[in-house]
């Protein structure tokens, strides 16, 4: 009989399926890698396919079990993590009927105004603890039901990206509390679909999967998911949860009162609470914690890592050729040319709303924009005008979560921005917080949601028992000296938001 010492995880990003073989301590044994896209039909539309997902989990689990050259047998347990705030309307068979609708996607603006109208929002912040954008999963069921009434009446069930994942591996429908916490149709307390919620929407609450504790076996390993995937038929399934808990998790954040940061496409800063609070005027993420006693406070920004991406593939078409001519990363070079340029980009300052914003303003009309260029500024500048504007708003996050009394101390880091020297000193200088940047950053994530399986499987008692399992391999502190010129440049870019409110809302009037 084969022993059972490994755990298989998934993180399912917007960018592509990472995939890593651990121990049961969490440790990484093997990873594996597979991008897809994101495909854009029109503007404000970002869609995905959901079988090019699955192909890339299937693909990535094979590399990991061939990689390790381990038998399938031996692994103990699998747990998928996702990307979130996406919707994936399937059929009675569980077929999508549409491309997966991205969080990126804004075409549902026309519903979110009219839920953001009236006395919904406070009804909504009354029943859920939370308001959604147009981004967010009620405003796209409703563009859905409104825009496509043929595909409304085809659709069955209503899932996010993870439960499409979960179908495929075990031929069950289900969304664990922290995923059904993120459609806002959730009660918090209760840990059910808001009956009231969904009726004052008119969403059938009977087309929303059935939910369950983040730890909880949801199935196994069907036989035509092993011949797909390598593993083994019958493999433990564990629900898991999506990338905003594995990121706090996985950070090794569990305790309440713990911070991290995820410096991903979408960037955040989110804390483990034994209170459920949030902010019914600028709301915060109030989601449910993987540990059923806890939540998760997280204030997101739409485009931090994804800011500098949006620089890199715009704009440093040389800089990749140099950086790969030297055997580099780009981004690695654009850290380089950042470092060259002194702390406040000589008062250039970039503002990241390039996709809307989220925390600590609902704003889905806001856009980005450079405030200051002159004649002597380089593209050095530029990129370093870019890390110093998401440093910006996330010390923004940060005032505004210590204003709803949750105060944020040290930071555990994560994510692929966290990788660069460069802009983790940034954010630590701008913030005036000590950085603790986790041994594993880019795969924080899979080793999150790996733990969460750990959990599930009787190896650990809880969350809170992994957080000595996650290693710190260096800390970031703020330099004293660059406290009142960040400070001031700071108080500009919160100016600069607010002059730019009304020209937003004109502009997007223009036809």
């Amino acid at each position: 009989m084969q022993s059972k010492q490994y755990i298989l995880a998934h993180d399912t990003g917007t960018g592509g399926d990472k995939a890593v073989l651990t121990d049961l301590q969490g440790q990484v044994i093997q990873s594996a890698y597979q991008p897809y896209e994101v495909h854009y039909p029109r503007p404000d539309w970002a869609e995905q396919d959901p079988e090019e997902l699955w192909r890339a989990v299937a693909a990535t689990t094979k590399q990991v079990i061939a990689k390790a050259g381990i038998n399938p047998r031996e692994i103990l347990g699998v747990g998928i993590s996702a990307q979130m705030f996406n919707l994936l309307p399937v059929d009675e068979n569980g077929k999508p009927v549409t491309p997966m609708l991205s969080w990126l996607d804004v075409r549902s603006v026309p519903q979110a105004d009219r839920v953001l109208s009236g006395d919904m929002p406070d009804f909504l912040f009354q029943k859920t603890g939370n308001i959604p954008t147009a981004k967010d999963v009620i405003p796209k069921i409703l563009w859905l039901k409104e825009e496509r009434p043929e595909l409304w009446r085809r659709t069955a069930c209503l899932l996010d990206c993870k439960e499409y994942i979960l179908f495929r591996l075990t031929g069950k429908i289900a969304i664990d509390w922290h995923g059904a916490s993120v459609f806002f149709l959730f009660d918090p307390y209760k840990k059910t679909w808001s009956q009231e919620v969904c009726a004052a929407l008119g969403i059938p609450v009977e087309r929303l999967p059935a939910a369950y504790p983040c730890t909880q076996v949801i199935g196994e390993v069907t036989p035509q998911a092993a011949a797909e995937t390598g593993l083994a038929p019958g493999t433990p399934v564990v629900i898991c949860a999506g990338d905003v808990a594995v990121a706090q998790s996985g950070s090794g954040a569990n305790r309440a009162g713990k911070a991290h940061l995820c410096i991903g496409t979408a960037t955040w800063v989110g804390l483990s609470s034994k209170v459920f609070q949030n902010d019914a005027q600028k709301p915060f993420w109030a989601l449910s914690h993987i540990d059923p006693d806890k939540w998760i406070i997280a204030g997101e920004m739409e485009t931090g890592g994804g800011a500098l991406m949006w620089f890199r593939d715009a704009f440093c078409q040389e800089e990749d050729r140099q950086a790969q001519a030297a055997g580099i990363s780009t981004y690695a070079l654009l850290g380089q040319m950042a470092e060259a340029v002194a702390p406040g980009s000589d008062k250039l300052i970039f503002l990241p709303w390039l996709s809307g914003e989220r925390a600590p303003v609902l704003d889905h009309y806001a856009r980005g924009g450079f405030i200051g260029l002159s004649l002597g500024h380089t593209k050095g500048h530029l990129a370093r005008a870019v890390m110093e504007g998401v440093a910006f708003h996330i010390r923004w996050i940060i005032e505004a979560l210590e204003r709803l009394g949750l105060p944020v101390g040290e930071i555990n880091a994560i994510g692929g921005g966290s990788v660069s020297p460069v802009w983790t000193q940034i954010i630590s200088d701008v913030t005036a917080r000590t950085l603790n940047i986790v041994e594993h950053p880019q795969e924080a994530g899979a080793m999150g949601a790996a733990l969460a399986v750990a959990v599930g499987m009787g190896v650990y008692p809880n969350m809170e028992a992994v957080d000595e399992v996650i290693k710190i391999s260096r800390s970031v502190d703020p330099h004293p000296r660059l406290q009142a010129r960040y400070t001031a440049l700071y108080q500009e870019y919160r100016e600069m938001y607010t002059a730019l409110v009304p020209i937003y809302r004109r502009l997007h009037a223009i036809p």
